[in-house]
């Protein structure tokens, strides 16, 4: 009888749970980040604070006119860093945190950042996913833009520093486009990224890749939230100087 209580007790805490879940999911695809950030959090465990932390990154990376951004990098990162607590071997508490994390840094001076290792920690973070599973295309993904950012931010000496490389970064966002070309996303922040480094040598590559993002049908609001500033990318591209510009205000925010 006390076993069949305490089955009958999980049950009822594990269906609300859920259902918060498949509401959260749902409110992300539909585009609605905070809602999805919210019911995430209801859930709860490692999945819930994860995916709420996953919610609000994607807000960050679809809304750079936000007026709150550093106040909604602090939120993931707190909810990101809980998800790790709960469990430090959930795949996706490691992404999320190296994300929220590289994000946190972009609201800081380069020396604190790196004073307060958190360059170190994402990739740390990032190359234990990879390893444990070289075919997830978000940690392969985020490991070539953690190369690409350390490039743009630190130039050769922070490449030296952190023993970064921009013909990593590439590598790993290739690869990541390979695991998943379906995607558009992966081809803009890697355009993004690109055309950022202010190099001209990596221009066409750039190019290609924001031609190709337009092509690929969105599958949620955030895919067609990507595409429609890929579009805004696009309008700009034939003009390096001015892309340039519009990629690099959007990687520093």
């Amino acid at each position: 009888m006390r076993s069949l209580i305490a089955l009958l007790m999980m049950c009822l805490v594990t269906l609300p749970a859920q259902a918060d879940m498949a509401e959260a999911r749902q409110a992300y695809t539909e585009g609605r980040w905070q809602e999805a950030a919210r019911l995430a959090q209801l859930a709860g465990g490692a999945d819930g604070y994860a995916y709420a932390a996953g919610a609000l990154l994607a807000q960050l990376m679809v809304e750079p006119g936000h007026p709150e951004r550093p106040e909604l990098a602090r939120r993931a990162a707190r909810l990101a860093e809980y998800a790790y607590r709960l469990d430090e071997e959930h795949p996706d508490a490691r992404l999320r945190l190296a994300g929220a994390l590289g994000y946190r840094g972009r609201f800081m001076n380069g020396m604190r950042a790196y004073v307060g290792r958190i360059p170190q920690r994402g990739r740390r973070l990032l190359e234990s996913l990879v390893e444990e599973n070289p075919n997830d295309p978000w940690a392969v993904g985020m490991l070539g833009a953690w190369h690409l950012e350390v490039a743009r931010r630190g130039g050769d000496r922070g490449m030296s520093v952190l023993d970064a490389s921009i013909d990593a970064g590439i590598g790993f966002y290739t690869n990541a486009i390979a695991l998943d070309p379906h995607n558009p996303a992966p081809r803009y922040f890697f355009a993004l990224a690109l055309l950022a480094l202010d190099d001209p040598a990596y221009y066409d590559m750039a190019r290609q890749q924001v031609a190709l993002c337009l092509q690929i049908p969105a599958r949620d609001a955030f895919e067609a939230a990507v595409q429609v500033d890929a579009a805004q990318l696009s309008e700009l591209i034939d003009d390096r100087d001015a892309a340039t510009l519009w990629a690099d205000a959007r990687m520093r925010y």
